[in-house]
C-alpha cells in the first residue's frame, strides 16, 4: 500500500480541486506553502503558537482553513476563528466556509456564525416596544421572525432595505435575557448554541473570544467555548488593542452619569463649589479637540489635577446623600430612591480614583465623555490570556502586518514571547507594486502641527486637481476625526469637483462602503474603520489619499500602559515608530487588491524625506516613492496604456518546501498504485535511496523577486517513489 501525507492532499487540494471549483488554472503558491506549513504545525509540532504573516493576495483564509479543516477531521477536533471586523467575519461564513463545504471538509450544519448581542433581534423585545412600528413595519417584523436564520439585523434589511434603522433600539436582543424571553426567538436561540461544542467551525470576534475568556477566569460561563481547540485570530494587530477594551469595559461610566449643577441631588450648601468642579471635568472635552485636530487618538491620560476634581465631586456627593436619605425618610411621599442614584455614582468614582489604575478619558458621538481604568498590570494580563488559550488549544496568530521587518524582535515585545515558544513563517506579497502603484510624496506642503492648520488647507488645496486627473473612485483617508469632517466638507464644497462624496460621518460603514465601490466616479472620506478589512478592486478606487503618516499620539493611555519602564527613545522607536508602520501598511494595501488592479497613493506627508524611517520603509514594501509629479502623471499614462496583464503561473511542486515528516497519513488502495516493471529502474531507486542520508537533503532554488533580486530560499527535497 503506497501512503499519501497530509501534504500531498494539500497539494491536490489547491492544484486540482479549488481551481475546479474557483474556475481558474492559477495556483497560489504561497497559498499552497502557508498551508503546508500550518498542517505540520497542527500535526507534527510540539509549539502551541504560531504567527502567520502573509500579505493581501496571499489568500490566508483559506491557506488556514483548508489544512485546519484537515486536521479537525482527522483528529476530531474542532475550531473558532475569531476576526476583528464584521465585514471580514460575514466573509469567512458566506464564501470560506462554503468552499471548504464544496471541498467536503466541512458539513452545512458543524459551521456557526457567532456574532455580538447588538446584531441581533428579539422577537420579545418587538411585542414589549409594539406601539413603536407602523402596521406595515409590524406585518414586515412578523414576517421577518418567521422566516429568518438567525435574527441578525443584517438579515432584516436584507429583507426590506428601507426598514428604519432608528428602530433597532426597540428591537435589540439585549434587551431581554434568554430566559426571560418568550416564544421562538431566532436570535437567542442561535446565542444560545454558541457555547455548545457541537460545533467544528465556530467563526466569532475579538471581543467575543476576550470576554470569553474574562468570563471564564471570573468563574462564570463563556460565550465561546474554547477549550482543547484550534484557534485561529485573524487581523491579529488588533487583538492586544482589542484586550484593553475588553479590560476597561466593566469600569467605565459616562459623565452623564454624574449629577448636573442645578440638579435637586446636590446639597444647596455646596453647589456652588460643585459647579466648579463639575465645570472643568466638562471642559476636559477640549482636549479632544486639540489631540484630534492633529491625532486620531480616542484615549487621553488623567492629569493629577484632573482626579483632585473627581475627588472633589466624590466628596460633595457623600455630602449629599446623607440630606438626600434625611429628606426621603421626613417626606415619604417624595421621589424615592434619589440616594440610589447617588450611591451608585459615588462607588464608580471612588473605583475609579484608585491609584494602582491607569485611568483615561474617551469620547463617543452619542454618549459624550466617559472614564476608563485598568490595572497598570496590563502587559503581564494580556500575556496571562495568551498562555491559558495555548494551555489546551493550538493558536494561529495572522495577519498582513504583524511585524515590521524584525519579526523576533517585534514578536517578543508586542507578545512577550521567547522564540522557542512559536513558529513564524512569513510570505512574500504576489503583486508587482513597482509596477501596479507608485507613493506620491506633494511638494509645498506644511508640516503637520498643532500650532495651526496650514497643514490642513494644503491638503484642502491640493485634493480636487489631484483627484480631477483621472478617471476612477478616491479613497480619502484621514488620522483624526476632526480632519475626516473638514475634508468631507471641502470636497462636498468644492466646484471643482462633480463627483459623489461619501463621509463615513454618514452612518454605517458597511452600506458607505458599498455604495461607493458600486459608483466608480466618487470619493469616500474614512477614517479608522477604512484602514484595514476595507476591500475594493479595479477603477472603483484607483487613487488612495492619506492625510498624513498614521503616528499614535504618544499620551495614548494605550501607548503609556504598554512603554511602561521604556525611556523616550525606547518608547518612540521599540513603540511609536513600529505601530505607525504597520497602521501605514495598512492604510496602503487598500490600494492594490488584485494583480489586474493600478493606482496612485498619495501622502500628505513632508516628514517622508528620502533615508527617513517611512521613506524606507514605503520603498522595502516594493513601492517607487517620488515627490516629482512628472513620475505620477508618467506611471498614469503608461498604466493606462499597457493593461496589466496577469501571467498564469505554472505550479512547481519543487518549489514548495516540504517538511521533513508527515506524521499523518491516509492510505491509497492497491489497484491505484502504478507498478514498474523495469527493475532496472527499481535498482536505481534504491541505489539512490541508500545514498541519502536519513534527513532530507537541502537543494538551493534562486527566485527572482518582482524587482529583479535574486532570492535563495532552501527547498527540501523528498525522495521520489
Amino acid at each position: 500500500m503506497k501512503k499519501i501525507d497530509t501534504y500531498q492532499e494539500i497539494i491536490n487540494i489547491f492544484n486540482k480541486r479549488l481551481p475546479s471549483i474557483f474556475k481558474s488554472k492559477n495556483v497560489r503558491i504561497n497559498q499552497v506553502q502557508m498551508a503546508i506549513d500550518v498542517a505540520d504545525f497542527l500535526f507534527n509540532k510540539s509549539q502551541k503558537i504560531m504567527f502567520v504573516e502573509a500579505p493581501v493576495g496571499t489568500g490566508k483564509s483559506l491557506g488556514l482553513l483548508v489544512p485546519t479543516a484537515l486536521y479537525l477531521k482527522k483528529k476530531n477536533k474542532k475550531s473558532v476563528y475569531a476576526t476583528a471586523t464584521i465585514n471580514l467575519q460575514n466573509q469567512i461564513f458566506s464564501k470560506d466556509s462554503v468552499v471548504l463545504q464544496k471541498l467536503k471538509l466541512l458539513k452545512d450544519d458543524e459551521k456557526i456564525l457567532a456574532q455580538g448581542q447588538s446584531h441581533y433581534t428579539c422577537t420579545t423585545a418587538f411585542y414589549n416596544n409594539i406601539t413603536h412600528f407602523s402596521d406595515e413595519e409590524r406585518v414586515q417584523l412578523n414576517h421577518f421572525f418567521e422566516i429568518c436564520e438567525y435574527g441578525l439585523f443584517d438579515e432584516l434589511y436584507e429583507m426590506y432595505p428601507d426598514f428604519d434603522k432608528s428602530k433597532e433600539k426597540y428591537l435589540l436582543l439585549t434587551q431581554v435575557s434568554l430566559y426571560n424571553c418568550l416564544g421562538d426567538c431566532p436570535g437567542h436561540l442561535h446565542r444560545k448554541l454558541y457555547h455548545a461544542s457541537i460545533k467544528n467551525l465556530v467563526i466569532t470576534n475579538h471581543d467575543q473570544l476576550i470576554q470569553s475568556y474574562l468570563n471564564s477566569i471570573e468563574g462564570r460561563s463563556p460565550i465561546i467555548n474554547y477549550e482543547n481547540k484550534i484557534i485561529i485570530v485573524d487581523e491579529a494587530h488588533s487583538l492586544k488593542e482589542t484586550f484593553l477594551g475588553r479590560l476597561d469595559s466593566k469600569n467605565k461610566f459616562n459623565f452623564k452619569e454624574i449629577p448636573r449643577p442645578n440638579s435637586t441631588l446636590i446639597d444647596k450648601d455646596y453647589r456652588e463649589k460643585y459647579a466648579i468642579l463639575w465645570n472643568a471635568i466638562n471642559n476636559l472635552n477640549k482636549k479632544f479637540f486639540v489631540v484630534n485636530s492633529v491625532g486620531g487618538n480616542s484615549r487621553i491620560s488623567l492629569e493629577k489635577d484632573d482626579i483632585k476634581c473627581l475627588k472633589g465631586i466624590q466628596h460633595i456627593l457623600n455630602k449629599s446623600i446623607v440630606s438626600q436619605i434625611l429628606a426621603e425618610e421626613i417626606n415619604r411621599s417624595s421621589r424615592r430612591n434619589q440616594s440610589d442614584k447617588l450611591s451608585s455614582i459615588i462607588e464608580k468614582i471612588n473605583n475609579f480614583i484608585k491609584p494602582i489604575d491607569k485611568k483615561w478619558i474617551e469620547q463617543d458621538p452619542e454618549q459624550g465623555l466617559s472614564f476608563h481604568r485598568v490595572t497598570l498590570s496590563f502587559e503581564q494580563e494580556f500575556s496571562e490570556m495568551i498562555n491559558i488559550l495555548s494551555r489546551n488549544s493550538k493558536i494561529i496568530f495572522m495577519s498582513g502586518t504583524l511585524t515590521t521587518g524584525a519579526p523576533l524582535e517585534d514578536i517578543s515585545e508586542n507578545w512577550k514571547l521567547s522564540e522557542n515558544n512559536y513558529i513564524y513563517k512569513n510570505y512574500p506579497s504576489i503583486f508587482d507594486l513597482k509596477n501596479q502603484a507608485i507613493v506620491y510624496i506633494p511638494r509645498g506642503i506644511a508640516r503637520p502641527s498643532r500650532e495651526n492648520n496650514q497643514h490642513l488647507y494644503d491638503m484642502k488645496a491640493m485634493l480636487p486637481k489631484l483627484i480631477n486627473r483621472s478617471h476612477g473612485g478616491s479613497l480619502v483617508l484621514c488620522t483624526s476625526r476632526a480632519y475626516l469632517s473638514e475634508v468631507a466638507k471641502s470636497l462636498r464644497d468644492s466646484k471643482q469637483i462633480k463627483r459623489m462624496v461619501y463621509s463615513q460621518n454618514d452612518g454605517d460603514s458597511q452600506s458607505i462602503g458599498k455604495s461607493f465601490a458600486e459608483n466608480l466616479e466618487s470619493i469616500l472620506v474614512g477614517s479608522g474603520a477604512f484602514f484595514t478589512g476595507f476591500s475594493v478592486e479595479g477603477e472603483a478606487l484607483n487613487k488612495l489619499f492619506l492625510s498624513k503618516l498614521p503616528y499614535p499620539v504618544p499620551t495614548d493611555a494605550f501607548i503609556e500602559l504598554i512603554s511602561q519602564g521604556y525611556s523616550d527613545d525606547d518608547k518612540y522607536y521599540k513603540i511609536i515608530v513600529p505601530m505607525m508602520l504597520k497602521k501605514l501598511e495598512q492604510a496602503m494595501g487598500r490600494l492594490i487588491r488584485s494583480k489586474t488592479d493600478t493606482g496612485i497613493i498619495t501622502i500628505f506627508d513632508p516628514r517622508i524625506a528620502p533615508d527617513s524611517i517611512p521613506h524606507k520603509f514605503i520603498e522595502s514594501l516594493g513601492y517607487t516613492v517620488t515627490s516629482d509629479l512628472s513620475e505620477v502623471i508618467e506611471f498614469h499614462k503608461n498604466s493606462n496604456s499597457q493593461r496589466i496583464s496577469v501571467i498564469e503561473e505554472t505550479f512547481n511542486v519543487e518549489l514548495l518546501t516540504i517538511p521533513k515528516k508527515a506524521k499523518d497519513v491516509k492510505t491509497v488502495p492497491k489497484e491505484k498504485q502504478k507498478k514498474s516493471t523495469n527493475s532496472s529502474v527499481r535498482k536505481k531507486r534504491k541505489k539512490k535511496k541508500k545514498n541519502k542520508s536519513n534527513s532530507e537533503k537541502q537543494k538551493i532554488i534562486p527566485l527572482i523577486n518582482s524587482e529583479g533580486k535574486i532570492r535563495v530560499i532552501s527547498v527540501y527535497s523528498a525522495p521520489r517513489e
